[in-house]
């Protein structure tokens, strides 16, 4: 079927949906008119002759009364269902804004642009974890503390930031058709010139949107499981660090690959793997489970999340690593993606790196 003939049919689709629900609609006033009319009328006409004017009279408010509600609840039913918002429209829409309002704030300094997307009545609440107390910001101050980061950058003095949505973590929820909820997972990073970009925040996220005068403005924001320990990458080559980082690139290169031989030389034959969800598992089961991931050829992939890798020195053993990454696979014509967090326990034995234990959670 032709791209023009499958867009033809969904502009066809849209507007009988849309002709059947007025058409419904108008039924739902038209038979409440009919049915409510005549049995009134009918009821009236038979009780004058036993009724004072003045109960006539009242019978006849009430009935207005009655008739004017329904009639006014029914089409307010009906403007809304023509009025209503796509959840997928609903959810570009919001991403869209979601995207202008860091590139405003971060990229180009556009002061103006973050202010179109804030609500008056904007606040912004940032959890700083069990031992502090949850802050807020006015709308007021939420844009000084934007217009001072740009300032200080124009003067060479402050730093460079970028913000990163964590792939398949955005959602929207409809309230109404004037109110909706966004939700995600965020990562913010420092830039340093001739540096890795490194990692100083990752936190969840929950908006308020309002729809005013046709236009979908932020009135608040809650920033919570915030985490701001990170380890930095040391600067010698020769590090620890750089060690691990390297193994990791190693194995799941392997795993990308689906190169079983080299996978399995990089864990230990006594290894632990702790899931949070799939219990404890064993060396054979995890080599399994990677010729299983080769056989379905899923196109599933690892990515190791930039600036959240921290690698720690066990005495006379080996070394912790801690981090975040991402596995996507197609579905349905789109990437489909989760990031999740783990550590690895590694051991030098004979001068070469092996696993020993996973624990991998949050999933």
């Amino acid at each position: 079927m032709g791209v023009k003939h499958h867009q033809n049919l969904l502009i066809n689709n849209s507007f009988t949906e849309s002709h059947l629900s007025y058409k419904n609609n108008y039924h739902k006033i038209y038979g409440t008119m009919c049915c409510i009319v005549p049995y009134k009328t009918i009821a009236l006409i038979c009780q004058l002759k036993t009724m004072s004017i003045k109960g006539f009279i009242t019978k006849i408010f009430f009935f207005l009364i009655v008739f004017t509600q329904t009639i006014a609840i029914t089409a307010q039913t009906f403007l809304v269902s023509r009025s209503s918002n796509k959840p997928d429209d609903l959810f570009k829409i919001l991403a869209s804004k979601d995207s202008l309002l860091f590139d405003a704030a971060f990229t180009t300094c556009n002061i103006s642009q973050v202010e179109r997307l804030l609500d008056k009545e904007f606040v912004f609440y940032h959890d700083n974890g069990y031992s502090n107390k949850t802050t807020n910001d006015t709308r007021t101050a939420f844009l000084e503390n934007i217009r001072q980061l740009c300032e200080k950058k124009s003067k060479n003095e402050g730093m460079n930031m970028r913000r990163d949505l964590v792939k398949g973590t955005l959602q929207v929820h409809a309230i109404n058709n004037t109110e909706a909820v966004q939700t995600g997972v965020q990562r913010f990073y420092i830039i340093t010139k001739n540096q890795p970009d490194q990692i100083v925040e990752e936190s969840k996220f929950s908006r308020e949107w309002r729809k005013e005068n046709g236009e979908w403005k932020m009135i608040r924001e809650l920033d919570y499981l915030v985490n701001t320990k990170f380890n930095s990458s040391p600067a010698i080559p020769s590090s620890l660090y750089n060690e691990i980082s390297h193994m990791d690139s190693v194995l799941f290169n392997a795993f990308n690959n689906r190169d079983i031989e080299t996978f399995k030389t990089l864990f230990t034959t006594d290894l632990e793997f702790y899931h949070d969800k799939g219990g404890l598992t064993d060396y054979n089961y995890s080599i399994q489970s990677l010729k299983n991931t080769a056989a379905q050829n899923n196109g599933l992939r690892r990515e190791l999340v930039k600036g959240s890798l921290e690698v720690y020195p066990i005495k006379d053993y080996g070394a912790i690593q801690i981090g975040a990454h991402t596995f996507c696979h197609p579905e349905n014509g789109k990437m489909d993606c989760g990031t999740f967090k783990f550590v690895h326990v590694w051991k030098k034995i004979n001068n070469e790196w092996k696993i020993t234990r996973v624990i991998s959670y949050d999933h």
